[in-house]
């Protein structure tokens, strides 16, 4: 901007008169802050009426609008108001009025474009009604930037018609670069022009204010960034956490208990673990070592019981000669069997308080025999039929199964049987130290083996045909008989596969040989079992013994009979049907995290 034509600015001392003033009337009627004042006036102006410099009329009538309301703003605040405030007022006052005189003037449009005027908050009550308004609505008015005229006419210049169009579009290209460039470059150096002109200021003057209005120019104002769109988010999405059920199915067999050393349990009333850390095969319950985790649901599917007869019923002959014991009362004289579970409670209530406790009542469903002509009596199968013996737990599952507890109870509430299902070994004969039996000379006196209970048991506890299974049997040693010897024997007794039954007998005779009467005596109880003695692989066609302690005779043999005619057992031995176990199914259903629902296809 060219000021050199108009001269230096009049000093306000050659136009005010000097009175005596406080101290801040020197620095706020100093030469300085009068420039400080006039000069982003001037340059507001000139932008608004597009031209480079203002014309000498409406640059006369500034500076007077701005000496005047110097002197009015100073007279009405007086030395109450710090300098940076009255040069506010003084430039608020002065563009009002310059606005107010432009638009009276005809011949000189005035463009305005949106001003923003700041006026604290404590001075507005020294504004009259007209002035609020009137700077209100110019603040509101937005006058767009006339753009510059583009020209579509096709160049006269004959030398372009041979021109490349890719050439010619990068020539006209460069060309705009250079003309904004340039443009740029003017703006900025105006605008450093205005900071320096303004940036100093007499040691005792206050700094300009702030509040000004800031410094524009005439370059189009950029328009406001936008906010993204909706697309540009990346919105991470929330973690889906989906569970899956599992179906468990458990079987239960109360045979696989301790039942040589637990005595309180039999195969009607037992206790399962669950997660054990033993391994060693053998537990004093049955126990589970998979640990069940979030159980929801909890089921009784089906219940395997033997068909013995749990009472002997002694009955007269229809003859009238002596009495049998042929009647079978098993599980099917009654109209449904209890199970119940200490740890579960079922979903079912009954006029009892028997019911109420118990997890689910089974009823038959079908019943299997290897031989109809055999003593044992084979399985019966008891389902909850039509019923649901379950246990929900929602909407929190169980955390996990410690034990189970079952029972299984007549529909009174008491036990099938408070009977144990083993019986303890008194002594083992082999057939030359037995009498009268038939097992005793047929085919002849060393194929089979009588072992004596402690107790006597009926003849529906153990048939012919059921497996039993010996635990804890040992001969032990003397004089005759080696250790190689003991264990030959002890190993065929107690080996796991058990032994089939070809028959029972009862007798009282202690001395030897024992006389045995085969089959159980007249109230249906025997106190002997007979198994099959060692013989030779019959795979090889051989139908011969194969003797205990070794050697091709009974030699040793014959010194084992001796000892197990005047000893007992060494320790304690007992024997357990087999043949006779509960077997239960139960479902259990799980819940756990499907992974798979967390892989969702977010790079496609």
């Amino acid at each position: 901007m060219n000021r050199g034509s108009r001269g230096p600015t009049p000093a306000l001392s050659q136009t005010i008169p000097r009175e005596k003033k406080p101290d801040n009337a020197d620095i706020f009627f100093s030469q300085t802050n009068y420039a400080r004042i006039l000069q982003p006036l001037r340059e507001q102006y000139e932008r608004r009426l597009n031209k480079p410099e203002l014309p000498d009329d409406i640059d006369r009538r500034l500076q007077k609008a701005l000496r005047h309301y110097m002197n009015e703003v100073y007279r009405v605040n007086g030395a109450q108001m710090p300098i940076n405030t009255l040069n506010q007022e003084s430039f608020r006052e002065t563009a009002l009025n310059i606005d107010g005189w432009l638009n009276k003037q005809v011949s000189t449009p005035v463009q305005r474009t949106q001003t923003q005027y700041v006026i604290p908050q404590q001075d507005t009550l020294f504004e009259n009604v007209g002035s609020r308004f009137e700077r209100e609505q110019q603040s509101r008015s937005i006058v767009q930037p006339q753009a510059s005229p583009v020209d579509f006419s096709v160049p006269k210049n004959d030398d372009d018609e041979g021109e490349d169009p890719i050439e010619k579009y990068e020539r006209l290209r460069k060309q705009r670069e250079v003309e904004a460039r340039l443009a740029n470059v003017s703006s900025v150096s105006k605008s450093k022009n205005v900071i320096e002109s303004t940036a100093f200021s007499e040691p005792s003057a206050a700094a300009p204010t702030s509040n000004l209005p800031p410094f524009q120019t005439n370059q189009p104002t950029a328009p406001p960034l936008l906010a993204p769109r909706p697309q540009e988010y990346i919105i991470k999405q929330e973690d889906v956490v989906k569970y899956k059920e599992n179906e468990i199915n458990l079987y239960v067999y109360s045979g696989d208990r301790d039942w040589l050393n637990n005595r309180n349990e039999n195969r009607y009333n037992f206790t399962i673990n669950f997660n054990t850390l033993n391994d060693n095969g053998s537990t004093f319950s049955p126990a589970i070592k998979e640990r069940f985790k979030n159980i929801t649901r909890m089921e009784l599917v089906k219940t395997i019981l033997s068909a013995e007869s749990l009472d002997v019923s002694v009955l007269p002959n229809s003859g009238g000669s002596g009495t049998n014991t042929n009647r079978v009362l098993n599980i099917l004289s009654y109209p449904y069997i209890m199970i119940r579970i200490s740890e579960w409670t079922g979903n079912g209530y009954g006029t009892n308080q028997y019911i109420d406790n118990t997890f689910g009542l089974v009823q038959y469903d079908q019943t299997w025999k290897s031989d109809q002509k055999a003593d044992n009596f084979g399985y019966i199968s008891l389902t909850p039929r039509y019923l649901k013996a379950q246990r929900i737990y929602h909407p929190t599952p169980l955390a996990t199964l410690q034990k189970l507890s079952i029972q299984v109870e007549r529909p009174d509430g008491k036990p099938l049987t408070r009977e144990l299902d083993t019986l303890d070994v008194a002594k083992v004969y082999l057939a030359e130290s037995i009498v009268s039996s038939v097992f005793a000379s047929v085919p002849d006196n060393q194929s089979y083996i009588f072992i004596k209970t402690s107790t006597w048991f009926s003849k529906f506890f153990v048939a012919e045909g059921d497996r039993i299974i010996f635990r804890g049997y040992n001969i032990d040693t003397d004089t005759y008989v080696t250790q190689s010897s003991a264990d030959d024997f002890n190993n065929f007794i107690n080996k796991t596969d058990g032994h089939i039954v070809c028959g029972i007998g009862y007798s009282i005779d202690t001395v030897i040989p024992v006389t045995v009467t085969d089959g159980p005596n007249s109230v249906g109880y025997a106190n002997y079992i007979i198994i099959r003695s060692r013989f030779q692989d019959p795979t090889t066609g051989s139908t011969g013994r194969n003797y205990f302690g070794g050697g091709a005779d009974s030699s040793n043999e014959d010194l084992i009979k001796v000892r197990l005619d005047n000893n007992v057992p060494s320790g304690p031995c007992a024997l357990l049907n087999a043949n006779h176990q509960s077997h239960f199914v139960l479902r259990l259903i799980t819940r756990e995290m499907d992974s798979l629902s967390n892989l969702r296809p977010d790079n496609s």
